[in-house]
């Protein structure tokens, strides 16, 4: 069997090798999670690119929409003016009619900017999304987290302890000899005996 002192060295050994292992498993972790995190991320950045992209898109068709009303109001206000000029027409029947192209300009750039209006808040929204569907990614792993030094330490300590107090059980004990015991108890009782003897010859 091992000697104690042995014992206690493989028992640090192995500690000092499963805490290399629990490092190495949290920095495997980190790694994975970190990578998920940056995939997650840059999928979320595209995907907010392609929506400030449409919002800004939507925005110029919504202004070349209106740019497009006025233009008809305007020409159907000048074909008024000189269907005016050549008739000779006055009066309210007439500005009637100017109102009228003024009113539809304006009722068709109110759709407009409320269409607008409407895709920005589903641009916005979808933008949220895409914020909540990455940090539900990244969520998705754990970190790694690093075993901790000092109670792997103690640990380990206490085990190396425990296999060097077992190993000393587990130790024959030392035996003496019968014949060096047992001699010196003869010699005793033989000179005790030839003091007795001496004793009595006197």
């Amino acid at each position: 069997m091992c000697d104690p002192v042995t014992m206690a060295v493989l028992t640090v050994a192995q500690g000092a090798a499963q805490y290399q292992e629990g490092v190495a498993q949290a920095q495997a972790q980190q790694s994975r999670f970190d990578a998920n995190r940056l995939a997650a991320n840059e999928a979320r950045d595209l995907k907010v690119q392609t929506l400030n992209q449409r919002a800004t898109q939507e925005a110029e068709a919504a202004s070349e929409e209106k740019l497009a009303l006025s233009i008809k109001a305007l020409e159907g206000e000048g074909a008024a003016l000189v269907a005016q000029g050549e008739s000779g027409l006055t009066g309210n029947s007439m500005d009637l009619l100017l109102q009228d192209y003024e009113a539809q300009k304006l009722r068709g750039v109110t759709t407009i900017n409320r269409n607008l209006e409407n895709v920005e808040k589903q641009i916005e929204l979808e933008k949220r999304g895409a914020s909540a569907e990455a940090q539900s990614r990244t969520n998705s792993l754990q970190q790694g987290v690093m075993p901790n030094f000092l109670a792997a330490a103690v640990g380990t300590a206490a085990n190396a302890t425990a296999a060097y107090n077992a190993g000393k059980v587990d130790q024959p004990s030392k035996t003496y000899t019968s014949g060096s015991r047992s001699g010196k108890g003869d010699n005793y009782f033989s000179g005790a005996s030839q003091n007795q003897g001496r004793g009595l010859s006197h």
